[in-house]
């Protein structure tokens, strides 16, 4: 299972944080891959909270949930 901050504290607390993620990322700017320079690292959105996840260009598989809603996910508390 993996292990954040926020799933740490409990329940509540990762829920209201999930919560918090979606507001504050609502409105962010979202990264253009297609007008990144080559070797730069590719940007995609968590599928949950909308938070910016950035890998490798030599990616193989891509991430769809960042490291929280991921340890939200493992926890069966991902809503």
């Amino acid at each position: 299972m993996t292990i954040t901050a926020t799933t740490t504290k409990g329940k509540p607390y990762a829920l209201e944080a999930l919560k918090r993620r979606r507001f504050a990322n609502e409105k962010r700017i979202r990264i253009d891959n297609a007008s990144l320079v080559a070797g730069s690292p590719m940007h995609y959105d968590c599928v949950a909270c909308g938070a910016d996840i950035a890998v490798p260009e030599d990616w193989l598989t891509r991430p769809d949930l960042c490291p929280e809603c991921e340890a939200l996910k493992a926890c069966g508390w991902l809503v």
